[in-house]
């Protein structure tokens, strides 16, 4: 390890005693600053739990990942899975290309990725709002309804909302500070008033962070359950950012703003969030 560590190692035979889980440590560990977000070392824990990342390097070929693919494929979104190839492709590069590592060639070319959905443009509409709120009430979870809220306020992304600590809120100007974030670039948000008092009406954590939540997938599993029992069809957590940018849309924030709200890099990107209806069009031109 600690000649792959130098950029030293030219022995093949070492593709036979390395496994995949010990590149993706090095990986890690090279690059961890860049991607702030706990979702990549979270990505890395998943393929590291299953067989793919105990397969040694040497056997790594386009049979044992399109396996991987498909197993994955069970439970996940095919975006997920298209992200844990590519995690697992950057690697063997990265390997390849600075630490030495002599793969022929990269063996993810191999497979085909998971092709990504159209598009989703989920917005809840206010009946489903209200509905969803009262589901949340009811959830084991105390703080489910406030990190609903606060997601469609702050248009964050879940991973954001889990790592946003007091010391980063600034209460009295009405900010905050998201260091941890999905393309490892911190920014500063606005904080809306009602997103201002569920911060104040949160008890306070050991850790410092505004929500309690330890569980990625157990907060999946619980906010599938609240959605279902309100009612709701066809939601994921991430269409609240579609919620809340589609709702400050309409109230007139222009495109750089919601950009700099939500850490959108382009127009385009915001415009696929912000899906404005052609009931509040119609209001916009017989209100001139």
């Amino acid at each position: 390890m600690t000649q792959l560590e130098e950029g030293s190692f030219k022995n093949r035979d070492k593709l036979f005693s390395m496994k995949l889980r010990d590149l993706l440590k090095l990986y890690v560990d090279r690059y961890k600053s860049k991607y702030r977000s706990n979702s990549f070392e979270y990505a890395i824990r998943v393929i590291n739990r299953t067989n793919i990342g105990a397969c040694h390097l040497a056997h790594l070929d386009g049979v044992r990942l399109s396996n991987f693919r498909d197993l994955m494929l069970q439970t996940r979104s095919t975006s997920t899975v298209r992200k844990y190839l590519l995690i697992i492709s950057k690697a063997i590069s990265i390997g390849t290309k600075e630490l030495g590592i002599p793969f022929d060639h990269n063996p993810v070319s191999m497979v085909n990725l998971p092709t990504d959905p159209a598009h989703r443009d989920r917005v809840l509409s206010e009946h489903e709002k209200v509905n969803l709120f009262n589901s949340c009430e009811d959830s084991p979870l105390f703080s489910m309804r406030s990190i609903v809220e606060f997601a469609i306020e702050t248009l964050c992304r879940r991973g954001e909302i889990f790592n946003l600590s007091y010391n980063q809120c600034d209460l009295t100007l009405g900010e905050a500070f998201v260091s941890k974030t999905k393309i490892g670039k911190p920014r500063k948000i606005g904080l809306s008033p009602r997103a201002i008092q569920i911060i104040k009406d949160l008890p306070r954590t050991v850790d410092g962070k505004l929500f309690n939540v330890k569980s990625i997938s157990s907060f999946e599993k619980q906010f599938r359950s609240v959605v279902r029992k309100a009612g709701i069809l066809d939601f994921h957590f991430h269409d609240l950012r579609h919620t809340g940018a589609t709702i400050l849309a309409m109230k007139g924030w222009t495109t750089h703003e919601l950009m700099a709200q939500g850490g959108w890099s382009s127009a385009e990107m915001v415009a696929r969030y912000a899906n404005i209806g052609a009931k509040h069009l119609a209001k916009r031109l017989q209100s001139k």
